[in-house]
């Protein structure tokens, strides 16, 4: 991100990270090709080496800026990569399990240059599901993005999803050694608030989710979020605390579920769906609280 002209930078990058199949990154980049008003905006796709089916869509999307990895990367290394890689002046990171509006990027350039928008460094926005869709990918979104599903009220957060976020260049550069070989939100956005930077969310940011999944990736890749979240919280904390969290840790997919139906109930929302979507979520907790168990137990997140 340094060494670059500033009269050379686009006014937005958009890094999209994989998380699917070739057809959710096709539908990302199709929907990014569809916006409405930042014309000059670079979109940016991190590849490894698990991704040919995504990397052979560069002739399809030429537009893209698809950036090769070698071996086998964690989606912290894919967002860093696209990270280094990004030029804007507001830089953006989704994922392909998203599908932007056309009036995304537009709405990411005004929340960023509005007249009261100068300290905050981080803008968020909120995730709604299309339906119809699986009970499986019900859960993984109730679980995962849940706390993000409209209506949001706009203000400042602590906590902001990877899947819909951006921040301005010059906040993320000073904190580069944070991020640079891993982005891990958490971190970064800790990073930001101890900077002085507001993490704020805006209502106008929306974007839309679906994600296909089946089981056993499904129950893999919550263990690999449990336990990368554990092992991260527990290199932090101190050793009592840590004890704490190991102690209470059986609790944690009651707490997991209870947050998950205290949204939706809340919000009055997608409750039939929801509750379809129970055995799920119920399964999805206990693995992810197992995974989040072995974080703290080992201090390792992965």
């Amino acid at each position: 991100m340094s060494g670059v002209n500033p009269e050379a930078f686009p006014s937005l990058s958009v890094i999209v990270v994989i998380l699917g199949r070739g057809r959710h990154l096709a539908r990302c980049l199709e929907a990014l090709r569809r916006r409405d008003g930042a014309g000059d905006a670079e979109i940016i796709v991190p590849c490894d080496d698990t991704h040919t089916v995504e990397a052979a869509m560069s002739e399809q999307f030429p537009e893209a800026k698809f950036i090769p990895l070698s071996g086998k990367r964690t989606y912290a290394e894919l967002r860093a990569a696209g990270a280094r890689a990004a030029r804007g002046k507001v830089i953006a990171i989704t994922e392909d399990q998203c599908i932007p509006p056309p009036v995304w990027c537009a709405n990411v350039l005004a929340a960023h240059t509005a007249p009261d928008a100068a300290n905050r460094a981080a803008i968020g926005g909120p995730v709604e599901k299309l339906e119809p869709d699986r009970a499986i990918n019900w859960a993984i979104y109730l679980r995962e993005l849940g706390t993000y599903m409209p209506p949001v009220m706009e203000g400042p957060r602590h906590a902001l999803t990877d899947c819909n976020v951006t921040y301005k260049r010059p906040a993320l550069q000073a904190i580069s050694d944070v991020w640079k070989e891993a982005f891990h939100e958490p971190d970064v956005h800790a990073a930001l608030e101890k900077n002085g930077g507001v993490l704020w969310l805006s209502p106008a940011l929306l974007t839309m989710q679906q994600r296909e999944m089946q089981l056993g990736p499904a129950l893999g890749e919550r263990y690999t979020f449990g336990r990368l979240y554990g092992g991260l919280r527990a290199a932090s904390v101190s050793a009592v605390k840590r004890l704490v969290l190991i102690l209470l840790s059986p609790l944690l997919p009651l707490l997991l579920v209870a947050r998950v139906y205290a949204t939706v109930f809340g919000k009055g929302r997608h409750i039939g769906p929801a509750l379809l979507a129970l055995p799920y979520v119920l399964l999805f907790a206990v693995v992810w609280g197992f995974g989040e168990f072995v974080g703290y137990l080992t201090g390792k997140s992965e």
